[in-house]
Protein backbone atom coordinates (compact mmCIF):
# COMPACT_ATOMS: atom_id res chain seq x y z
CA UNK A 1 0.00 0.00 0.00
CA UNK A 2 1.09 3.48 -0.63
CA UNK A 3 2.73 4.86 2.54
CA UNK A 4 1.77 8.57 1.37
CA UNK A 5 -1.42 7.96 1.10
CA UNK A 6 -4.18 10.85 2.46
CA UNK A 7 -5.38 9.00 5.71
CA UNK A 8 -6.86 12.14 7.15
CA UNK A 9 -8.18 15.40 5.87
CA UNK A 10 -8.02 18.88 7.12
CA UNK A 11 -10.81 21.53 6.11
CA UNK A 12 -12.37 24.45 6.63
CA UNK A 13 -15.94 25.50 6.62
CA UNK A 14 -16.82 28.92 7.67
CA UNK A 15 -16.13 28.87 11.57
CA UNK A 16 -15.90 24.46 11.84
CA UNK A 17 -13.00 23.12 11.43
CA UNK A 18 -13.01 19.75 10.18
CA UNK A 19 -10.63 16.39 10.60
CA UNK A 20 -11.40 13.51 8.85
CA UNK A 21 -9.99 10.12 8.89
CA UNK A 22 -12.08 8.54 6.00
CA UNK A 23 -9.94 7.05 3.48
CA UNK A 24 -11.71 7.44 -0.14
CA UNK A 25 -12.49 4.53 -2.15
CA UNK A 26 -10.12 4.91 -5.21
CA UNK A 27 -11.17 1.57 -8.03
CA UNK A 28 -8.22 2.92 -10.26
CA UNK A 29 -5.97 2.44 -7.08
CA UNK A 30 -7.57 -1.15 -6.15
CA UNK A 31 -7.02 -2.52 -10.00
CA UNK A 32 -3.40 -1.10 -9.73
CA UNK A 33 -2.64 -2.82 -6.49
CA UNK A 34 -4.24 -6.19 -6.98
CA UNK A 35 -2.96 -6.33 -11.28
CA UNK A 36 0.61 -6.18 -9.36
CA UNK A 37 0.07 -8.50 -6.28
CA UNK A 38 -1.35 -10.97 -8.97
CA UNK A 39 1.41 -10.82 -11.21
CA UNK A 40 3.90 -11.21 -8.48
CA UNK A 41 1.86 -14.34 -6.90
CA UNK A 42 1.54 -16.09 -9.70
CA UNK A 43 5.31 -15.75 -10.14
CA UNK A 44 6.45 -16.60 -6.88
CA UNK A 45 3.52 -19.09 -6.23
CA UNK A 46 2.72 -20.64 -9.74
CA UNK A 47 -0.20 -20.08 -12.10
CA UNK A 48 -3.19 -22.34 -9.87
CA UNK A 49 -2.04 -20.84 -6.19
CA UNK A 50 -0.84 -17.49 -7.10
CA UNK A 51 -4.51 -16.74 -8.81
CA UNK A 52 -6.32 -18.57 -6.02
CA UNK A 53 -4.21 -16.17 -3.24
CA UNK A 54 -4.61 -13.32 -6.01
CA UNK A 55 -8.38 -13.67 -5.65
CA UNK A 56 -8.13 -13.85 -2.09
CA UNK A 57 -5.87 -10.97 -1.99
CA UNK A 58 -8.48 -8.81 -4.39
CA UNK A 59 -11.45 -9.66 -2.02
CA UNK A 60 -9.50 -8.68 1.33
CA UNK A 61 -8.12 -5.54 0.03
CA UNK A 62 -11.34 -4.69 -1.00
CA UNK A 63 -13.32 -5.24 1.49
CA UNK A 64 -10.63 -3.44 3.79
CA UNK A 65 -11.38 -0.08 1.79
CA UNK A 66 -14.88 -0.18 1.73
CA UNK A 67 -15.28 -0.54 5.03
CA UNK A 68 -12.35 2.49 5.40
CA UNK A 69 -14.39 4.61 2.85
CA UNK A 70 -17.95 4.29 4.51
CA UNK A 71 -17.11 3.80 8.39
CA UNK A 72 -15.23 6.90 9.77
CA UNK A 73 -14.56 9.55 12.08
CA UNK A 74 -14.88 13.10 12.21
CA UNK A 75 -13.32 15.76 14.32
CA UNK A 76 -15.18 19.39 14.49
CA UNK A 77 -13.97 22.20 15.94
CA UNK A 78 -16.21 24.85 16.02
CA UNK A 79 -14.16 28.53 16.59
CA UNK A 80 -17.27 30.93 17.69
CA UNK A 81 -19.45 28.16 20.76
CA UNK A 82 -15.77 26.37 21.13
CA UNK A 83 -17.30 23.19 21.08
CA UNK A 84 -15.02 20.23 19.91
CA UNK A 85 -17.20 17.18 18.88
CA UNK A 86 -15.88 13.69 18.15
CA UNK A 87 -18.62 12.38 15.10
CA UNK A 88 -18.86 8.31 14.31
CA UNK A 89 -20.02 7.75 10.81
CA UNK A 90 -21.43 5.29 8.80
CA UNK A 91 -22.33 5.90 5.00
CA UNK A 92 -22.39 9.93 5.83
CA UNK A 93 -24.56 9.43 8.73
CA UNK A 94 -24.04 10.26 12.01
CA UNK A 95 -23.92 7.13 14.04
CA UNK A 96 -22.76 8.60 17.68
CA UNK A 97 -21.35 12.05 18.76
CA UNK A 98 -19.46 12.55 21.52
CA UNK A 99 -18.61 16.45 23.17
CA UNK A 100 -15.01 16.45 23.78
CA UNK A 101 -15.31 19.88 25.26
CA UNK A 102 -17.30 23.13 25.03
CA UNK A 103 -14.09 25.45 25.80
CA UNK A 104 -11.94 24.49 23.22
CA UNK A 105 -8.36 25.22 23.96
CA UNK A 106 -5.53 24.38 21.31
CA UNK A 107 -2.86 24.59 24.03
CA UNK A 108 -4.46 21.00 25.12
CA UNK A 109 -3.34 19.26 22.08
CA UNK A 110 -0.49 16.72 22.90
CA UNK A 111 1.29 14.05 20.68
CA UNK A 112 2.90 11.19 22.09
CA UNK A 113 5.60 8.81 20.14
CA UNK A 114 4.70 5.26 19.90
CA UNK A 115 5.83 2.37 18.35
CA UNK A 116 4.55 0.35 16.07
CA UNK A 117 5.21 -1.87 13.26
CA UNK A 118 9.29 -1.07 13.83
CA UNK A 119 8.13 2.53 13.14
CA UNK A 120 7.83 6.00 14.92
CA UNK A 121 4.22 7.49 14.90
CA UNK A 122 2.76 10.05 16.39
CA UNK A 123 -0.94 9.76 18.87
CA UNK A 124 -2.71 13.03 19.03
CA UNK A 125 -4.47 13.46 22.30
CA UNK A 126 -6.96 16.47 23.64
CA UNK A 127 -6.46 16.77 27.14
CA UNK A 128 -9.68 17.32 29.29
CA UNK A 129 -10.64 15.14 32.52
CA UNK A 130 -9.59 12.51 30.52
CA UNK A 131 -7.02 11.58 27.78
CA UNK A 132 -9.54 11.94 24.39
CA UNK A 133 -7.36 9.80 21.76
CA UNK A 134 -8.36 11.48 18.35
CA UNK A 135 -6.07 10.14 15.53
CA UNK A 136 -2.54 8.21 15.26
CA UNK A 137 -0.28 10.12 12.47
CA UNK A 138 1.92 7.89 10.54
CA UNK A 139 5.15 10.11 10.79
CA UNK A 140 6.72 13.19 12.29
CA UNK A 141 5.83 15.08 9.03
CA UNK A 142 2.27 14.65 9.33
CA UNK A 143 2.56 15.51 13.20
CA UNK A 144 4.47 18.61 12.19
CA UNK A 145 1.46 19.04 9.33
CA UNK A 146 -1.03 19.15 12.42
CA UNK A 147 0.81 21.34 14.61
CA UNK A 148 1.12 24.06 12.08
CA UNK A 149 -2.25 23.89 11.35
CA UNK A 150 -3.15 24.35 14.99
CA UNK A 151 -0.66 27.02 15.33
CA UNK A 152 -1.80 28.87 11.94
CA UNK A 153 -5.53 28.43 12.42
CA UNK A 154 -5.76 28.78 16.55
CA UNK A 155 -4.04 31.46 18.19
CA UNK A 156 -1.86 29.97 20.79
CA UNK A 157 -2.09 31.57 24.03
CA UNK A 158 -5.51 32.35 24.21
CA UNK A 159 -9.20 30.26 24.46
CA UNK A 160 -11.11 30.41 21.40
Amino acid sequence: MNENEDYFRISKNGSVHTLSDRIPFRWKELIIWTSASFLILIYFLGLLVGIWVAILTLMGYTFYRFAASIYYSVLEIDEQSGKMTRKMKFLDRVQKEELITDKFDPNRFEFSELSRSGKSKFLMNYRTHKNNELLVLKNRIDKELMEKYISDNFDIGRNV
